[in-house]
């Protein structure tokens, strides 16, 4: 016996012709160079402003037009970074992935109301005993070149079984180590076995199942490291590093608007790298460019009056935390660890940093997500500083100075860190703030070489996404090093049980009372996902991970 658990009928499957002729447009203009900035950023370890990944709810500027309006127009996006590598399956920095999404496709993936919805699934299944998915595909689904033949569901099995090789190294690879087998079932089914149940899948099919065409690694035809093949939207044309990546319309793209019409609407896209935010906005604000990625929070206030531009603002799925090395002396001893957090006025960072663009978090559910109301903080941390110096006499802290290590490329962290250092000295702990290059402060990270961290994670959805990596024993961005037995079997529940919301909220409810207590974290704030661009974009709908899909977005010239 099976249940199903969807049915998307927001995509049509059938092949469709291209339409005849377009239109096309290049925007010129001068690009702004500097260095990143704060939240305005995305590291090269797939993490935006310190750690990162990719989608929710959103504004949109559609208007009532005809098809004829909607065709043709090569998109300039103002980028703060380019591609860090072409291959989904190897990469995780959010500027790689703002473009490759829109090269690439997965079976699933989530939609501006932070849902699962179908792409390349049609429909799926689910056991009764929830040990067996099984997906039905689209048919009529093309490869781009050099590839150009249909999808099948060979495919899927070769994506997730390289996903899985440890040789090839996925940093996605621990998203699927809990399926047990995957198989085709003629073309347009694929069956996924469990052990297990595993509750999340559909939400870690929606961040890192990408799709590769079979055979991908043995091409002679292509380099799959060089020329991204996909199903999506728009093909891979040209990337000229640190300056610009161009991708054209598929001319045999599966999806159709309502009317039947031949998506997508643009002729192209080249992203254009712009680092620094102001010099973004000054582009946009001069039309040199027509969409920019993370506004700096700065600056965002410049557009709210704008007569060309609209600026975007809604919840974001991004937070920033200091870190805190459990394993490290003194920061070993939680009750210091818990009097730095008795220590902080989390107002005062989304005043002084993020410009009031933010929310204060005691946790890593975001502000959106429908598990908000469901996972909180017993006892949630507010400034306290009496109590602060209490634990910290308590502690064995000696008044050594500890290191603030944060990304020297993202100025509001380096901001964060400062105004931390601040409250910090006024209840006895010293603590000086070290910028430091993004790659080496990653890399101190994972050898434990570090007592505090500002740095953040963003894109994901499920409680999972956002707890069992990182609080996990012994997973991948555990740097902390926290090691709770008790913690471990509650987040191997959460992904296991079977009901409802509800039911599987109550073991991420307990963790995470326990994590506060024992603060391998100390969570701050839930930025704001800002973005921007000029009103002749038609139709974009900016959702709260940062991802942008512009499938059916046109340019109204």
């Amino acid at each position: 016996m099976s249940r199903k658990t969807s049915n998307d009928d927001d995509y049509t499957t059938r092949s469709v012709r291209r339409r005849r002729f377009l239109q096309s447009s290049a925007a010129v203009g001068a690009v702004g160079l500097a260095g990143c900035s704060g939240s305005d950023g995305t590291d090269t370890n797939g993490e935006s402003d310190g750690n990162s990944n990719t989608n929710s709810g959103g504004d949109d500027t559609s208007t009532e037009s005809s098809s004829s309006d909607r065709q043709g127009g090569t998109l300039i996006a103002g980028m703060q970074g380019g591609l860090d590598g072409r291959d989904p399956h190897a990469v995780q920095a959010a500027s790689t992935l703002r473009v490759l999404e829109n090269v690439y496709q997965k079976l699933v993936r989530i939609d501006e109301d932070l849902k699962p919805v179908g792409q390349l699934a049609r429909e799926w299944t689910v056991s009764d005993d929830e040990l067996t998915w099984t997906f039905q595909l689209r048919e009529g689904v093309m490869w781009h070149p050099p590839e150009s033949r249909e999808f099948v569901a060979t495919d899927v099995v070769y994506s997730f079984e390289r996903l899985l090789d440890e040789d090839v190294g996925s940093p996605w690879r621990s998203n699927f180590t809990p399926v047990s087998s995957v198989s085709a079932e003629g073309d347009y089914t694929v069956v996924f076995e469990f052990e297990q149940p595993y509750a999340p899948f559909l939400y870690k099919l929606s961040s890192g199942g990408y799709i590769l065409p079979e055979g991908a690694d043995a091409a002679t035809d292509y380099d799959i490291d060089e020329q991204p093949v996909g199903t999506g939207p728009f093909v891979f044309d040209e990337n000229v590093p640190q300056a610009r990546t161009e991708v054209s319309a598929f001319d045999s793209y599966w999806e159709t608007d309502d009317e039947g019409n031949a998506l997508p609407y643009l002729d192209g896209i080249e992203f254009r790298i712009i680092p620094e935010g102001q010099a973004r906005l000054t582009n946009l604000q001069s039309g040199s460019i027509d969409w920019a990625v993370t506004v700096p929070p700065s600056q965002a206030s410049s557009l709210e009056n704008s007569n060309a531009v609209t600026l975007s603002n809604i919840p974001g799925t991004f937070y920033d935390y200091l870190g805190h090395n459990t394993t490290r002396e003194p920061l070993d001893d939680v009750r210091l660890r818990q009097a730095i957090s008795w220590a902080i006025n989390r107002e005062a960072i989304v005043q002084g940093a993020r410009f009031n663009y933010a929310t204060p978090t005691q946790d890593p559910i975001p502000p959106s997500s429908v598990w908000k109301d469901l996972v909180s903080v017993d006892d949630p941390y507010s400034q306290n500083q009496e109590r602060a110096r209490t634990l910290r006499e308590e502690s064995d802290y000696d008044g050594e100075e500890l290191t603030i290590q944060v990304g020297q490329q993202y100025p509001q962290q380096v901001t964060i860190g400062e105004i931390i250092q601040q409250q910090l000295s006024e209840v006895g702990i010293t603590a000086s703030v070290q910028p430091t290059d993004f790659g080496s402060m990653i890399s101190n990270l994972n050898a434990g070489e570090y007592d505090l961290t500002i740095v953040g994670w963003s894109g994901f959805v499920d409680p999972d996404d956002m707890m069992y990596l990182q609080f996990h024993s012994g997973e991948t961005f555990n740097q902390s090093n926290y090691s709770n037995e008790e913690v471990d079997q509650l987040l191997e529940q959460g992904r296991q049980a079977a009901g409802s919301r509800e039911e599987r909220a109550e073991f991420y409810d307990e963790a995470i009372d326990i994590i506060a207590e024992e603060v391998p974290y100390t969570f701050l704030e839930f930025n704001d996902e800002l973005a921007a661009w000029r009103n002749s974009v038609q139709n974009f709908t900016h959702i709260s991970t940062g991802t942008p899909y512009f499938t059916t977005t046109w340019l109204n010239e």
